[in-house]
């Protein structure tokens, strides 16, 4: 007798999985054979199989696992092995946590959460990552539960680079309120021992004295132990487990792995092991290529649960670029060092770590630009966004923090990251601005902020988007014709816990170019505002809809003297 019966025709449309499951002894399994399944089973198994999104069927009381072809990336080594076998069996790491959410399943209390930590060993060894999923029952044919149904996406990647992303901030922003050089290594050092699960310890030492390495500060490490000498020679006198001398010479990072041989067991953090790597980077000032030194060393613990990746290299190298010019603004005459950090350091680090690189996106143009205001004021909290969806549309973003200097930098990197993880859920331009009302009123010590949330479908043309207290966009024809996007509108973001936010939307006509800004464009001191958008009007019917370039629009518009920082985004869409 054939085993698959008809769902051979099921398993035929499975893609990948395809010859997994045609091979496997279903008879071997809880399961039995697929020609004897229930109909409830069948049905949970076909729409299991066919979808595209992550998912599994765990069925009956061994919780026996049928998944597709996108789920199989979760278990990643454990797989195929984990096809047929029981839930229990396949996540023994993972059980304490995700098997009373089964039980719970089964009698009948579904669930879904975010971001949840599930430590998992993968590929033998013990791993940091994040889920969305939910966990919910599936009824058979006689109304009792029969199954659970899970579906889920990894969001290691984003949690963690945002994770990366708000230390980098509070780093640089820590130490650019240092007026010494004593100052920005302690302000720093402090910044890392607030994040240790992204760094679990940190050792910061300068060649400020020739021949010899000075520890000037410490995370999660005292100072003057084995492990952190106060003073190292670099001759080759002292221990220098750190490797600080080759860092200084050769001007590279260096990997130390086995630290448990090479210093005994480090701080851990929040993680259950301790890490067993540490990278040690050369922290180099100035400026000016032919003058440029190293300063100092870097010493950071990888967490246990992490892989050294590129990301985190990427991550320790930012780190440290950012600390190495802290430093070097420390050392400036105090004119210099107040000029640098309000409009150099800040903006660097604005620019560097929060406004992206546009996506290559087929049958759009995007062009971007972020300019700080001038050197007497602080930077405020513009910013843009351009994300390609699942579906193939692209949505594109600008917003603005009420506020100046580095909290509503630090909180425009806030709101742009949780937008981020709303675009990619699926929700609508409402939607998510309407999720990004209630995290932002939840946040303490937050301001209110204006936002522009549009998805574009190069395909059809279509636009639609929901604009919280932000400045229409500007729509130019192929003919120079201009019109503003009025509708969409409701308050600002953080104004009011029960505010209502709504959609519009409209279709694109070939060539037309849409434009996104922040107030910084169109306002002046003491002018209507409305003087301010007839000026854009006039200089975007005039632009060249063949050869944009953001600066033609930049430039007419802005005074000498910006006394506020301005951001725009630029859609066009193919004439053909």
């Amino acid at each position: 007798m054939d085993q698959l019966g008809d769902m051979r025709e099921v398993f035929a449309r499975a893609g990948a999985m395809r010859p997994l499951l045609e091979r496997l002894d279903w008879r071997a399994t809880a399961l039995g054979a697929p020609a004897s399944w229930p109909q409830s089973l069948r049905s949970a198994a076909s729409i299991c199989l066919e979808a595209k999104y992550p998912i599994a069927i765990y069925w009956g009381s061994e919780l026996t696992l049928v998944y597709n072809d996108a789920w199989s990336q979760i278990p990643q080594d454990r797989h195929p092995w984990a096809l047929g076998r029981s839930g229990r069996e396949v996540w023994t790491d993972i059980w304490d946590i995700v098997g009373p959410q089964f039980e719970a399943a089964l009698t009948g209390t579904g669930m879904w959460t975010e971001d949840a930590l599930l430590p998992m060993v993968r590929h033998g060894r013990l791993e940091e990552t994040y889920f969305n999923y939910n966990i919910s029952p599936i009824t058979g044919e006689d109304g009792r539960i029969e199954g659970v149904f899970n579906g889920g996406l990894e969001t290691s990647q984003r949690v963690l680079s945002e994770r990366r992303n708000r230390l980098l901030i509070a780093v640089t922003a820590g130490a650019a309120l240092a007026t010494t050089v004593a100052d920005a290594c302690s302000l720093a050092a402090d910044a890392l021992a607030a994040d240790s699960d992204t760094v679990p310890f940190a050792l910061l030492y300068l060649f400020d004295t020739p021949g010899s390495a000075r520890l000037a500060a410490s995370a999660a490490v005292e100072p003057d132990t084995a492990v952190s000498p106060t003073v190292v020679a670099l001759r080759g006198e002292d221990p220098d487990p750190w490797r600080l001398d080759e860092v200084r010479r050769s001007r590279s990072r260096v990997r130390i792995d086995d630290l448990e041989t090479v210093v005994g067991s480090m701080p851990s953090g929040s993680w259950t092991e301790p890490p067993h790597t540490a990278v040690t980077l050369p922290i180099v000032l100035g400026r000016a290529s032919s003058r440029r030194n190293v300063f100092g060393a870097l010493v950071l613990g990888v967490p246990a649960g992490r892989p050294v990746d590129d990301a985190m290299l990427r991550f320790f190298d930012l780190l440290t670029e950012h600390l190495a010019s802290a430093l070097l603004n420390a050392r400036l005459d105090e004119e210099e060092r107040h000029a640098f950090l309000t409009e150099h350091q800040i903006a660097t680090t604005l620019q560097q770590s929060l406004i992206p690189d546009l996506p290559d996106v087929p049958g759009v143009e995007l062009h971007g630009r972020y300019l700080p205001g001038s050197a007497e004021v602080d930077v405020g909290g513009d910013w843009y966004d351009a994300v390609s969806l699942p579906d193939g549309r692209i949505a594109i973003v600008i917003g603005d923090v009420v506020g100046k200097g580095v909290a509503a930098a630090a909180q425009m990197g806030q709101l742009r990251n949780a937008m981020r993880a709303y675009l990619l859920e699926g929700f609508s331009p409402a939607e998510v601005i309407r999720k990004l009302n209630h995290l932002t009123i939840s946040l303490s010590g937050t301001s209110f902020a204006t936002v522009l949330c549009m998805f574009h479908d190069p395909r059809t043309r279509s636009l639609e988007w929901c604009r919280a207290g932000h400045l229409p966009a500007l729509v130019r024809g192929i003919d120079g014709s201009t019109r503003f996007l009025d509708g969409g509108g409701s308050p600002p973001i953080a104004v009011f816990s029960d505010a209502a936010f709504s959609d519009a939307s409209t279709v694109l006509a070939p060539g037309e170019m849409v434009v996104l800004y922040t107030d910084g464009l169109v306002e002046r001191r003491g002018e209507d505002l409305d003087a301010g958008l007839g000026r854009l009007a006039d200089v975007v019917a005039d632009l060249d809809p063949r050869n944009i370039d953001v600066d033609d629009l930049i430039a007419p518009l802005l005074a000498d003297e910006r006394r506020d920082d301005v951001a725009v985004l630029l859609l066009g869409v193919p004439s053909t």
